[in-house]
């Protein structure tokens, strides 16, 4: 079967090949001025607890010089939904579709031999590119995780292990849905609904609570000190611990103004004080293995229903 599934997707793989070898050469070929700048301003001079004078000022002036470049990189967010689209949507999808598994599923093994066997190479392979993918998008964001963090989800979701398990999901989501729908072009939409609306459920409502997140109150003109963390919430509260509405503070500044003070810091006089939750950033390998956990268990399931499913389908 590996022969097989290397013939009928030899394309496919073709091609996922040369999106990582263009993938490859454009990080690199950017990396070089990021890299430059980094270390023509000392900018690990300015990390915690240095207390360099002006690293604010060089910190957002780097981070701004190459915010186009960052915000395109965040992009590679949808490249491990293409393993489901491009891969696993017609692997069954186009066979049901013209007819041929009913040649394919006459031979000597078993139609859910024949779907776990050619499913495994492809998983393999789509694991493997999806984990060099995550490799060089880890390498080339260096200095902006050094002195950002990655515990943000615009970090999080495009480094470390959970790139490839996501890659994984897709294409168990994939092939599932050739097999309920027996079109390819519309199992790769619900291949894409499917995978997005888990992504951004478990983004909101599960990654946040894989670890009871840490609480912290600071002067309403603090900073805090959650360097790298993934901030949950960030609220004024009175000194009664009560959140402050929009409303009230809003009046609060019309008084400030009145007044002819800072806004910030007649919040102090008021005893208003910040209360933040938040995930720190020594947690970002615990929360990349417990996610890529989740969506491995996630895909391992979609599978089993398909090759349940596979059985009962007529030929």
């Amino acid at each position: 079967m590996a022969w097989v599934t290397w013939r009928q997707h030899r394309l496919q793989l073709a091609a996922v090949s040369g999106l990582l070898v263009a993938l490859a050469a454009a990080l690199v070929g950017s990396h070089v001025p990021i890299g430059s700048a980094y270390h023509r301003d000392a900018l690990s001079s300015c990390l915690p607890p240095s207390s360099r004078s002006g690293c604010d000022i060089l910190v957002r002036h780097f981070q701004d010089e190459f915010s186009g470049l960052t915000a395109t990189v965040r992009g590679l967010a949808v490249l491990p939904v293409l393993a489901g689209l491009f891969v696993g949507a017609p692997l069954l999808a186009r066979e049901l579709e013209h007819g041929t598994h009913r040649f394919a599923w006459t031979q000597a093994i078993t139609r859910r031999q024949w779907l776990l066997s050619k499913t495994a190479w492809l998983a393999l392979a789509v694991a493997a590119a999806g984990a060099v993918a995550s490799v060089l998008v880890t390498w080339w964001r260096g200095p902006f995780d050094t002195l950002g963090g990655r515990m943000s989800p615009s970090t999080f979701d495009i480094e470390g292990v959970v790139v490839p398990a996501y890659a994984l999901y897709a294409l168990a989501l994939g092939v599932l849905a050739g097999l309920l729908l027996r079109r390819t072009v519309a199992a790769m939409t619900v291949t894409l609904v499917a995978f997005a609306a888990t992504r951004l459920l478990v983004v909101e409502f599960v990654r946040p609570h894989f670890l009871a997140p840490l609480h912290q109150t600071v002067g309403a003109t603090d900073a805090g000190g959650q360097s790298g963390a993934w901030v949950l919430s960030d609220t004024l509260v009175d000194a009664a611990g009560r959140t402050i509405t929009s409303g009230r503070e809003d009046i609060a500044v019309l008084h400030a103004q009145h007044a002819g003070i800072d806004p910030h810091t007649y919040f102090v006089t008021l005893g208003w004080k910040r209360a933040i939750s938040y995930q720190p950033a020594g947690r970002f390998w615990t929360f990349q293995l417990i996610e890529a956990g989740v969506f491995i268990a996630l895909a391992a399931a979609v599978v089993a229903l398909t090759l349940y499913l596979v059985r009962r389908t007529p030929r």
